[in-house]
């Protein structure tokens, strides 16, 4: 069960909440006719057939007993999140910097002769991508442990791997890398670290039929657009997610890209910040607290924590604390901070989770990815495109010496010297 509680977070646009529900209908009837019109297909994903990536699994299991991911952004941050916070992680690597520290500690770490190696990349030409892929090409012994995500018809990775006759499964077109997790880009690594990707789509399904809901008290997806929408409209331009279990990290990191590349455009947008309970309480809650009041707040909350430790009596100063658990502590620790910032007029919106398994995991993902589009289409821009990323792309291109890219490789050394004109040496 997922559940949205909401009341701390109506603060002072309760007025507009009340006339926001024309506005989110217009916003959904445009995101269902772009899904009938092919535009969009993030909606068809959670009900996917997962026989071709189980088949896939099966194969590359028979021989391998380990995965390293080579993808960035969309194409790692998914299923990173749902294997790391499913607890199925071991033999789990991620190459997605090109930060060669990174990469060469993974080389020394694996067997490479036992490593299922996955390339994936939407375009079949990201820079980072491709340039971890020739790094630890030399230590692939065979094709077989090659799998290539990508477009299914265009980009060099598809003819890479129509060249050399390497296992392939496809990115659909109309499915931006971000909003990729319930497609084979997240479902290949999950299912192959041992992640039950049927029950992820069955949570993704239950979730998606609340979010057609055209009413905004039984929508979780309407309540989170409505609630960022309005509060942005009053200077909170600032969005933190926060949860109280350190296994939704990851999941704060895949939302993170999602709101911020979907979401910053035309000068408009929200900034995601990430925080974690109770660790962050310890750096940033000072600021959320005292500081600008234009942040909105999502606390994220675990009922049944499977593990738990109670604590053992250590002086009667702290005998309070004996005999509960740590997370009967995390708990009066996440009720205190959200308290505290209700008093200071933070609003505070509060994510709670039954347990966090596939189903539920499956459930956050479709739920944001709605929110994030109708939040797109309320603010008037295109949530499925990233402009902003294109330009870094081309600058990179021409330092790089790409044919083609000469006067990009001049504008970036103009861009340098501007930089480098005015300098401080400290050591």
């Amino acid at each position: 069960m997922v559940e949205l509680d909401y009341g701390c977070a109506l603060g002072d646009v309760r007025e507009q909440w009340e006339r926001i529900e024309n506005d989110l209908r217009r916003a959904h009837e445009r995101l269902l006719e772009d899904k009938e019109a092919g535009v969009i297909g993030f909606l068809d994903l959670p009900f996917g057939n997962t026989k071709n990536v189980k088949e896939l699994v099966q194969k590359k299991r028979s021989f391998t007993d380990e995965l390293v991911l080579i993808g960035i952004g969309g194409s790692s941050l998914g299923a990173e999140c749902a294997v790391c916070s499913l607890g199925k992680a071991q033999g789990f690597y991620v190459m997605d910097n090109v930060d060669p520290d990174k990469t060469v500690k993974v080389l020394k770490t694996i067997d490479p002769e036992r490593t299922c190696f996955t390339v994936i990349s939407k375009s079949g030409s990201t820079t980072e991508t491709i340039a971890n892929f020739m790094a630890v090409h030399p230590v692939i012994k065979s094709k077989e442990q090659l799998v290539i995500i990508t477009d299914p018809e265009r980009g060099f990775l598809r003819s890479y791997a129509q060249n050399n006759g390497i296992d392939t499964l496809p990115v659909p077109p109309n499915v931006p890398g971000r909003f990729s997790v319930l497609s084979p880009v997240g479902l290949f690594p999950m299912a192959y670290m041992g992640v039950d990707v049927d029950k992820v789509l069955e949570g993704a399904k239950k979730a998606l039929e609340l979010c057609m809901i055209e009413k905004l008290e039984d929508n979780p997806a309407w309540i989170i657009t409505a609630l960022h929408y309005l509060h942005l409209l009053n200077g909170k331009n600032i969005a933190v997610m926060m949860p109280y279990a350190e296994r939704l990290s990851l999941f704060v990191s895949w939302w993170r890209q999602l709101w911020a590349e979907s979401l910053g455009k035309e000068g408009k947008g929200q900034t995601p910040v990430k925080a974690i309970g109770t660790v962050d309480q310890h750096s940033q809650i000072q600021l959320y607290n005292d500081g600008p009041k234009d942040k909105i707040i999502t606390l994220m909350v675990v009922e049944d924590m499977e593990d738990d430790i109670a604590l053992a009596p250590l002086s009667e100063e702290f005998s309070h604390l004996a005999g509960k658990t740590l997370s009967q502590v995390l708990k009066a620790s996440y009720q205190g901070t959200a308290g505290a910032l209700v008093k200071n007029g933070v609003p505070v919106l509060v994510v709670k989770l039954s347990r966090l398994d596939e189903e539920h995991l499956g459930s956050l993902f479709i739920i944001y990815e709605c929110a994030t589009a109708l939040l797109g289409y309320l603010l008037g821009i295109n949530p499925f495109d990233q402009p902003g990323v294109e330009e870094g792309k081309r600058l990179t291109h021409g330092i790089l010496g790409r044919k083609g890219y000469e006067e990009k490789a001049q504008e970036a050394m103009d861009i340098a010297k501007r930089c480098t004109s005015s300098s401080l040496r400290m050591l």
